[in-house]
């Protein structure tokens, strides 16, 4: 009986353990406060002691550093923690144990993986460090990941949606970089053909209509298919000059919130009430005190919603001249709403059965721990006391360990773009406008810019408003 009566708490005291589980999103609120404020540097440096030590959340805290460190400008450091990210990444798996502890116990218990269109740009952002710090050739094996997660997402029947324009862009520019430096013809072919797969998923980017023509012209093609847009543009490009590439992020990225109540979404209500009229024996006795019980739960499916993004784009002015804008290559926000959003409708049906099974558990386990408790000597003229504490604690345990797992990479841009234009070799005065959403221009950035002949200048822009 005491060994039993011993389990019986073990169980109730590790739900409350559950209860009392830090919250990753309260614990980097003082890095992301700081971050927002455009202390980007000084919000990394908050964060290295939990990126460096072991844990649920290690993931993210690299993934929020190494963001931090980007935005700030540290290419190398914000490099070094994506690289570990990456690595963990491959490292962390959703154990048998774990699976099925997941049916006790609350999600953020597990490690946490990264949602599919972070573990993207993970390798993304790691191409881009890469090619901003001139390692061109190893940007390319980056971005060339990006397109492997995205490859190995369809095949397991997710993120079919998934083709991150940007990253393939990103691609076709350190080819061109890499064959610029080495005159190879074949990395620029590599570009070209990337470029034309960017066409196929979107034919409305003027951006990419001026790079076919660049291609077409070196590889003796005819570049009229590609001049729709702006049938000059060739005649534009400066003889031994060099060229400007802008990436911007924009705006603040999205982030999970609830869905409500479990019993207020019409598809979860529905699984639920499946799932407990499937009860047998024993525990079909229990469904009313499930469904009763259920109806005080949150849903524990997350739902992504949009933040602040003030900025449509940026225009590039050189030497007082409007000489280009950027475009959107990667929307952050479409793509992760729409991937969980995908993914719910197939995630119900097992999710209600595993809120009911837990149901079911907790209810068995306060019956047994009062029943327990009540035929214990030792307790004596505590034993009802304990029994109706373990009666009522284990379905307050239960109602706070379905809740969603809010836990995501807080600090992404809303959407990501890129400009680029080709000038003479020289000095000169670049001006970034900033444009709203209303067309008016929201805030300007002046800096001199040095130009060097057949060489390419990538530059790396944020925005948190």
């Amino acid at each position: 009986m005491k060994h039993k009566l011993y389990v019986a708490f073990a169980v109730m005291t590790l739900a409350f353990l559950v209860m009392c589980t830090s919250n990753y999103n309260e614990a980097i609120r003082k890095a992301e406060t700081t971050f927002y404020k455009g202390d980007y540097l000084g919000a990394a440096r908050s964060m290295l002691p939990q990126v460096n030590t072991t844990g649920r959340d290690q993931l993210l805290y690299m993934m929020e550093a190494g963001l931090m460190l980007h935005a700030g400008g540290d290419y190398k450091k914000s490099t070094a923690v994506f690289t570990e990210a990456a690595q963990l990444v491959e490292r962390i798996a959703i154990s048998i144990s774990k699976g099925a502890a997941a049916l006790l116990l609350n999600e953020t218990m597990t490690n946490y993986r990264g949602e599919d269109h972070e573990r993207v740009l993970i390798h993304m952002y790691l191409g881009l460090g890469r090619m901003l710090i001139d390692k061109n050739d190893e940007a390319r094996v980056d971005f060339k990941k990006v397109n492997d997660v995205l490859r190995e997402l369809v095949q397991t029947g997710r993120g079919a949606e998934m083709q991150n324009k940007m990253a393939k862009y990103l691609t076709a520019v350190a080819f061109e970089s890499s064959a610029d430096i080495d005159n190879d013809d074949n990395d620029r072919e590599f570009a070209y053909v990337e470029y034309k797969q960017i066409l196929s998923l979107d034919n409305r980017l003027p951006i990419v209509y001026q790079d076919l023509q660049r291609m077409a012209k070196h590889f003796g093609d005819s570049p009229a298919p590609y001049q729709g847009y702006n049938p000059g543009f060739l005649n534009t490009i400066p003889r031994d000059g060099g060229e400007l590439v802008v990436v911007f992020e924009s705006g603040k990225g999205p982030i999970k919130v609830s869905r409500g109540p479990l019993m207020s979404d019409r598809a979860m209500g529905n699984g639920i009430r499946i799932a407990v009229n499937g009860l047998r024996g024993a525990q079909a006795a229990s469904a009313a005190a499930i469904m009763i019980m259920l109806n005080k739960a949150e849903n524990p499916i997350p739902k992504f919603r949009a933040r602040e993004n003030r900025v449509s784009h940026l225009e590039i002015v050189v030497n007082g001249r409007t000489l280009g804008r950027t475009y959107m290559l990667e929307n952050v926000e479409t793509t992760a709403v729409k991937n969980l959003e995908d993914q719910y409708a197939g995630m119900v049906g097992k999710v209600a059965a595993g809120i009911v099974t837990k149901a079911a558990v907790s209810i068995a386990a306060g019956v047994a721990a009062k029943k327990m408790a009540e035929q214990s000597r030792q307790l004596g003229a505590f034993a009802g006391v304990i029994g109706a504490v373990a009666g009522a604690g284990t379905g307050a345990a239960l109602i706070s360990q379905i809740k969603p797992d809010l836990r995501c990479w807080h600090t992404l841009p809303a959407n990501f773009q890129l400009g680029r234009v080709f000038l003479p070799a020289g000095q000169h005065d670049l001006t970034i406008n900033l444009v709203g959403r209303n067309g008016g221009i929201i805030h300007t950035m002046q800096r001199n810019l040095q130009v060097e002949k057949g060489k390419r200048k990538v530059m790396s822009l944020r925005t948190v408003f």
